[in-house]
This record gives structure tokens, C-alpha cells and sequence, in this order.
């Protein structure tokens, strides 16, 4: 069978996981099965060989840790995969090469290629066995990159570490976002076994950088370092940083790094917790530049790259006037750093356009906007895998100042319209919600996804 269109190629990547979703209770441990994905990079002449390979994870900010470190690669004139997840639109924005997503025809034929291999594998699963959509996605990432003679491949590592499908690379350099209680059921009841997880992902002999970590984890972390002679740099600790802080709607700071002082940098993303993100990505670059300092020249190099850095649906800011925002926001955690990032930059009256499904945490969004926001406009998105709280409207009135005017339609479109109309007119717009909610307001606004 040859898949003529690239919906075709990623269906097929999805074939074996959806066989036996249904059937997939239980902790990761027990339902993934990393090993296939090795079984499948050695048939294909282990493409992943040929590139070197940095895996971040975390709980939170691993896609910016992904993207910062694989945009200064690029600044030192290394051709860069990347791969990270979800994507907000096209299924290709999970692939890149130097910031481009992966063609349809590149991808449509690198499915075509893995799938005699793949369907090999598949015919001897069992049970509920299945090939990974994400194992798969590394193969032909792989075999894309391979094509295309790739310097080094940085990956978003998913949920875990020790059962992600990444874990089989061989990977010299792992980046670590932090590390918090998530997803108990599939990676463990406790913080430490959760860190344990996403921990071996640093290899023996290698690197790891790591952001602060709670009194929890960090001791995982360098305990597991110790034991497998690995290095451990993190920061707050071997690097440092200086000032950091948000101004003209961007954010300001210096990092001391182990070899390099990277003075004056504007990173377009104005959130302060990306500060830390952007201390990872740098101590990965000396890494990788065997710790050699930089010059005027490149350290320029590195300031432009950062202040033209593009992450669409992150704290992305579509226009001054009037202030408009958008940002992936589900938990309590992300609203109340997307509040405290913009303190002292929003206009009166604020509006927030809100899109949280269910079965994440809307209750502690709308918490953390009860008090800050003038209107607020709760919406959804059209999405069968998606279900949104019809008792959100009647939370917020429950909750929120008697001032604050409260709105319930159906979708983001209704819902800035809405907006747009109201009087007074605000001054300042957030959009916040899932990833299904955030693409609709890019397509609105006519956001490139293409090219990062």
C-alpha cells in the first residue's frame, strides 16, 4: 500500500495506537512499549545514527526549551531538526528542519518508506501491543533528517522518559524543564517517581542542564547523574541569572553561563518563566560548543536570534493596540504566570477570551483571572475528542467581582466579535485556552505556522 497524501501518512502513523486506545488503562510501565521503536530505527538502517541527538523534558516548558536551544543552534550555522507536540494546526508542525515544518510530499514519502518496515512490526504484536505515534514520528523524523544531513536533532520527549519512545536514542545532552505531580496514573503516585521517570533520559557519560527543581526532585536528578557518571549543571546554581524582568512587552535579561557572559538579551516572549527556560538553552550551546567563549560577533548573533524568536500560541503577542495576547493556557499555574508576566502592562479595561475544556483545570483559570479581568467571554471550540464545562458561566458569577461583565458563545469567532464591540472598548485582550481554542484565534489572525 503507498499513501498518496500526507492525511493518509499520518492516519497510518496513528493506525496501530488507536487499534487498542480503548484498551490502554494503566500506568505507562504497562501499556508502552519503547523497544518497538528501536526495533523499527534498526530496520530502517538506523537513521538516528547519523545526527546527534538532545531530548528535553519536564512537566512544563519543554517546547521552549526545545525551540530556544534549536533557534541558537541554527545561529551557529548547524542544520537543526526539532520536534514537539502538539502541534496547533497541521500534524507537520511536529516536524522541522531549520524551523520549517516538514512538506506534505517529504512527509507523505518517508511514510511510504517506513511502512513496510513498520507494518512488519506491527503483524507480530499482541494483545494490546501497538506501535507508537510518537515512535513512529521519530522514525520518520529521522529519516527526513538523515535525507537532508542534519547536524543535531532536538526533541520534545512526551509525557514521561523512561517508557517515551525517544528514550532509545543516544542521546550525549538531555534538558530538563521542571518536574512536577502530573499524570500520576501513568508515570506514579509521588513527584520522585515522576522525576526518576524523566531522569534516565540523561545518559550515561553525557549532560545534563537542568531549570531549578523543587528539594524533591533535585536530588533524583543528581543521584542518577552520580550513577551514571554523567555531568549535572543547573540553574541558579552554575548558571545564573541576572535581572530578569519584562519591559516593552518583552523580556529583558543576562545569563552568566559556565564559560560566557550573554549580556542584554531580548527574547520576544514576554513571560519571566521563560528566563530560566532560555538559561537551559544557552548552557546547551556551550555544551555543544566544547565551552569555547564567544565573541562580540556571535554574541550579537545570539541577541537577534532571541529577540526574532517566534512561538505562535505562547505568550504571543498579536498586536499593541489595542493589546492582544494569546497564550495555551489550562492550568491554574499558566494563567498565574501569564497574569504576572503582563503585571503592570495590561490597559483598563481588561477582556479575557477563555477556551478550557473539562478535563483540564478551568476551575483554576478562572480562580486566577477572578479580580484581574473586566469581561470575561467563555467560549469553546467545535471538537468531538473535546467536551467544555457548561457550568463555567455560572462559576465565574459565582466567583467573580459583581463588575465584572460575563459572556457564554459558542465559539472563538462569536466571541471576538464580541469583544470587538463592547463599550468601553478594552484595552487590553488575553486569549487564553487549549491548543484547538488557541489555533482557531492564529487562523483568525493569520499567524504563519509554516516557518518558526
Amino acid at each position: 500500500m503507498s499513501f498518496q497524501t500526507s492525511a493518509e501518512a499520518e492516519n497510518f502513523i496513528f493506525s496501530s495506537y488507536m487499534r487498542v486506545a480503548k484498551e490502554l488503562n494503566g500506568p505507562d510501565a504497562l501499556t508502552r512499549l519503547p523497544a518497538l521503536t528501536r526495533r523499527l530505527l534498526d530496520r530502517l538502517d538506523r537513521p538516528d545514527q547519523h545526527f546527534t541527538s538532545i531530548l528535553v523534558t519536564g512537566s512544563k516548558g519543554k517546547g521552549s526549551i526545545a525551540l530556544i536551544t534549536a533557534k541558537l543552534l541554527e545561529a551557529l550555522g548547524y542544520r537543526v531538526g526539532l520536534i514537539t507536540s502538539p502541534h496547533v494546526s497541521d500534524f507537520r508542525e511536529r516536524i522541522r528542519l531549520n524551523g520549517r515544518a516538514i512538506s506534505p510530499t517529504d512527509l507523505t514519502w518517508q511514510a511510504n518508506v517506513l511502512e513496510g518496515p513498520a507494518r512488519e512490526i506491527m503483524a507480530g504484536l499482541q494483545g494490546r501491543q501497538y506501535l507508537s505515534p510518537t515512535g513512529l514520528i521519530l522514525a520518520l523524523a529521522a529519516l527526513y533528517w538523515n535525507d537532508y544531513k542534519i547536524d543535531f536533532a532536538v526533541i520534545e520527549a512526551g509525557r514521561g522518559g523512561r517508557f517515551d519512545d525517544c528514550s532509545v536514542l543516544d542521546n550525549p545532552l538531555a534538558l530538563f524543564g521542571p518536574v512536577l505531580l502530573e499524570h500520576p496514573e501513568k508515570l506514579g503516585d509521588t513527584v520522585a517517581e515522576i522525576a526518576a521517570s524523566k531522569t534516565v533520559l540523561l545518559k550515561p557519560g553525557g549532560v545534563g542542564i537542568s531549570v531549578p527543581q523543587s528539594e524533591i526532585v533535585l536530588p533524583v536528578m543528581e543521584g542518577w547523574a552520580s550513577q551514571v557518571g554523567a555531568q549535572f549543571f543547573k540553574v541558579g546554581r552554575e548558571l545564573e541569572l541576572i535581572s530578569p524582568r519584562i519591559e516593552n512587552s518583552t523580556l529583558r535579561l543576562s545569563v552568566k553561563g559556565r564559560v560566557n557572559l550573554f549580556e542584554d538579551l531580548t527574547l520576544s516572549i514576554p513571560a519571566l518563566y521563560e528566563a530560566e527556560n532560555l538559561a537551559v538553552a544557552l548552557g546547551a550551546v556551550e555544551v555543544v560548543a566544547d565551552e569555547r567563549i564567544f565573541g562580540p560577533a556571535r554574541l550579537d548573533l545570539f541577541r537577534r536570534t532571541l529577540s526574532n524568536l517566534r512561538w505562535p500560541g505562547r505568550m504571543q503577542i498579536i498586536s499593541q493596540e489595542p493589546f492582544t495576547l494569546l497564550d495555551c493556557t489550562v492550568t491554574r499555574q499558566s494563567a498565574r504566570s501569564v497574569l504576572d508576566s503582563l503585571a503592570g502592562q495590561l490597559n483598563s479595561p481588561v477582556a479575557v477570551i477563555a477556551g478550557v475544556p473539562t478535563d483540564r483545570d478551568w476551575q483554576g483559570v478562572l480562580d486566577e483571572l477572578a479580580g484581574r479581568v473586566d469581561y470575561l467571554v467563555i467560549s469553546s471550540v467545535n471538537n468531538p475528542r473535546l467536551s467544555f464545562p457548561p457550568e463555567a458561566a455560572i462559576y465565574a458569577r459565582q466567583h467573580f467581582s459583581p463588575g465584572c461583565r460575563i459572556f457564554e458563545v459558542p465559539d472563538f469567532l462569536t466571541a471576538y466579535s464580541l469583544v470587538e464591540n463592547l463599550q468601553p472598548s478594552p484595552g487590553s485582550r488575553l486569549i487564553l485556552g487549549t491548543q484547538s481554542f488557541i489555533a482557531q484565534a492564529l487562523h483568525y489572525f493569520g499567524t504563519d505556522l509554516e516557518q518558526l
